[in-house]
């Protein structure tokens, strides 16, 4: 089991160095611990990760005060870009960082996303799909045609040049198991998380992955498959449950309050204030139970244990939920705590 950090939803109010001093602060945490890589997304027009509108400006900000971890687009939503222009930037950013680069890609969801390309929405699938193929093209230096301004149609290359000829590409997926199908026959690794599910259900759609691989004629044990988990890990449970239960209480009110704004979630009538309360109340219930990581070392081991044999090779583990930055500080070294015990065979773990 790998282990990477990503960052995804809130600010840092109790930071004086601000929300990007508080995520360089983690990333130098996570490069000199060893971990995969850290996971910067793609968020627009709301309060829920509006601190990341571009992932490429973060990770060109990281590659500058990091030196081994990986750096992750986690994820660019590819209908509201152009190919060039994500491969060009990301193509900075690898040459910024030597060669340390990795993207995720993304359809999108949000319908107020789209004031950045509004014909794309209809059409989001496709043409995300589609772009994987381009994007592919561009960064490996062949030439694609596009329309220029006076309606003519010439071919193209990307500059800078990156370093790595080709990136290492994830699907994120999420609901869809067919999506999990299609990242395995386009050759590429998962990003995806617990949305509603189970561990069980997961490993359904992680044997999908492994099946699509193989009719694509690929090693169907390569491959990655990213799970993001919200995190906290200490020694003391009560001081896990004090610490996560009133920021992912509000965390998921947000959350559902942005898939309501967005059109994820049926807004055919309004919720009350009592029913979101509700649905947070549960929602909190279950992911600190089943779908998270929380707790312990040992606790957390056999959660991640039990990820990994639903499939699970990574495990990318979302700090900024809520979380002070006391709190997030206090379990970091039990997170890299976690992440040692699977790499020492004589670590005493079962």
């Amino acid at each position: 089991m790998k282990f990477s950090l990503i960052f995804f939803s809130n600010s840092y109010p109790d930071d004086a160095g601000g929300a990007y001093g508080a995520i360089s602060e983690f990333a130098r945490f996570g490069d000199d611990h060893g971990f995969e890589a850290v996971w910067v997304p793609e968020r627009h027009f709301h309060s829920m990760g509006g601190i990341y509108p571009d992932p490429a400006v973060m990770a060109a900000y990281l590659a500058a005060i990091t030196k081994k971890i990986r750096l992750r687009a986690g994820s660019i939503v590819v209908p509201l870009h152009h190919p060039a222009s994500i491969v060009e930037s990301w193509s900075m950013v690898d040459n910024m960082s030597h060669g340390r680069v990795d993207l995720a890609l993304a359809s999108g969801w949000n319908v107020n996303d789209f004031v950045l390309a509004p014909e794309a929405y209809g059409d989001l699938r496709g043409i995300w799909l589609a772009r994987v193929a381009e994007i592919r093209a561009l960064w490996a230096g062949r030439p694609q045609t596009y329309r220029n301004g006076a309606g003519k149609d010439i071919q193209i290359t990307t500059h800078p040049r990156p370093v790595q000829p080709e990136p290492d590409l994830w699907l994120t997926a999420t609901k869809q198991p067919e999506t999990f199908r299609t990242a395995g026959e386009m050759g590429m690794n998962v990003l995806t998380m617990l949305a509603g599910i189970s561990l069980e259900q997961l490993a359904e759609k992680t044997r999908l992955y492994r099946a699509g691989r193989a009719s694509a004629g690929l090693d169907p044990d390569g491959g990655t498959v990213s799970l993001m988990l919200h995190t906290y890990v200490h020694e003391d449970p009560e001081s896990v449950h004090n610490a996560v239960r009133a920021p992912f209480l509000q965390y998921i009110r947000t959350s559902l309050l942005s898939h309501l704004q967005g059109g994820a979630v049926d807004a055919g009538r309004s919720l009350s204030d009592e029913e979101i309360d509700e649905m947070a109340e549960y929602s909190f219930e279950r992911y600190f139970e089943t779908a998270a990581l929380f707790g312990t070392v040992d606790q957390t081991r056999r959660f991640a244990l039990e990820a990994e044999r639903a499939g699970v090779d990574e495990i990318a583990c979302l700090l900024d939920y809520g979380p002070s930055l006391s709190d997030i500080r206090a379990n970091l070294p039990y997170l890299a705590e976690l992440k040692k015990s699977f790499e020492t065979a004589d670590a005493g773990y079962q």
